[in-house]
């Protein structure tokens, strides 16, 4: 009996450990994922915004299938595309100017772009960079249709402002 306890206290340990290790593991790893957002202030822009959300330094990044997307719609170069980036910190981003809408529309194809992400990210624990690998969809078409033209935000503040100036001018009048 005394053997049974012995021998399940080691497992439950063992298992403990395992379990802690996979959740550092996890969390002390890079992780780079590109994605197409809003530029909230400035009117009908899109960015492309290469983000590490992982908690660990990414480094020797690469992107493959960027075709279209090397430059942006003012003719200028999206370097982090063309020879990657050396390196990114934990939440650390790259934001770029794509264009309007309309504009990207005319110089994109009309299905999703898949994008290949490569990197190295050191994890405490190894002895040697890891590679990883993130293949991640930017879906310009998924703005069709949306009004980017000005945030709701913006829309009605502007909007009380008019109701407060209406106001004041019924009350000096």
């Amino acid at each position: 009996m005394n053997q049974i306890f012995t021998i399940s206290t080691f497992i439950i340990g063992l298992l403990t450990f395992v379990i802690a290790y996979i959740v550092y593991f996890n969390n002390s790893k890079g992780d780079v994922v590109v994605y197409a957002k809003v530029d909230m202030s400035r009117q009908g822009i899109i960015l492309l915004i290469i983000h590490n959300i992982g908690k660990g330094i990414a480094q020797d990044i690469k992107f493959s299938g960027t075709d279209y997307l090397l430059k942006n719609s003012s003719d200028i170069d999206i370097g982090a595309f063309k020879v990657g980036t050396p390196i990114l910190f934990p939440d650390e981003k790259l934001i770029y100017c794509l264009g309007t809408y309309p504009t990207l529309k005319k110089s994109l194809p009309d299905y999703p772009l898949k994008i290949s992400i490569t990197f190295h990210s050191k994890i405490a624990l190894y002895p040697y960079k890891r590679k990883i690998k993130n293949v991640v969809t930017v879906d310009m078409n998924a703005f069709s249709g949306v009004d980017i033209g000005e945030s709701t935000f913006e829309r009605e503040v502007r909007n009380s402002l008019k109701e407060i100036a209406s106001s004041l001018r019924k009350m000096s009048s």
